[in-house]
């Protein structure tokens, strides 16, 4: 586990997974040998790699992510490249420059999509509130 607000100013490689405390800050490359949980509104300005990934709302990955199994982007994640071997989701809010998913490509509500690769399956579907309201 990284603190939150903890900064790094050099590439990082952690082996197993990792959970990332919120507004972490990493200059350069992260990479992770399992699970990555990226913590709200943490930034990293390099490229990162996971077997799975959590993006936390607000986060930010300024270059690309790779993923082998999963991606899950939460409210208003921002991503410049994503690439995932299996399925990547993403909530209402998203921004995502360029995506490519072997597997299918999830949007929930209003995501900003750059640019899906070729051969991406996508699947679009309305936002689910999880509630009812009664008058």
């Amino acid at each position: 586990m990284i603190e939150k607000r903890a900064f790094f100013e050099e590439d990082l490689t952690l082996d197993g997974n990792v959970i990332v405390g919120q507004e972490v800050k990493f200059w350069k490359n992260f990479t992770v040998t399992g699970r990555l949980e990226l913590g709200k509104d943490s930034i990293v300005r390099g490229n990162v790699k996971a077997r799975s990934a959590l993006i936390c709302a607000g986060a930010k990955i300024l270059g690309s992510i790779e993923t082998v199994s999963e991606l899950v982007l939460l409210d208003r994640a921002k991503i410049n490249t994503a690439a995932c071997q299996g399925d990547i989701r993403a909530r209402p809010g998203c921004s995502l420059n360029s995506v490519k998913a072997d597997g299918t490509l999830e949007l929930i509500g209003k995501v900003n999509v750059g640019k899906v690769e070729p051969l991406t399956k996508v699947i679009i579907r309305a936002e689910e509130s999880g509630f009812s309201s009664s008058t």
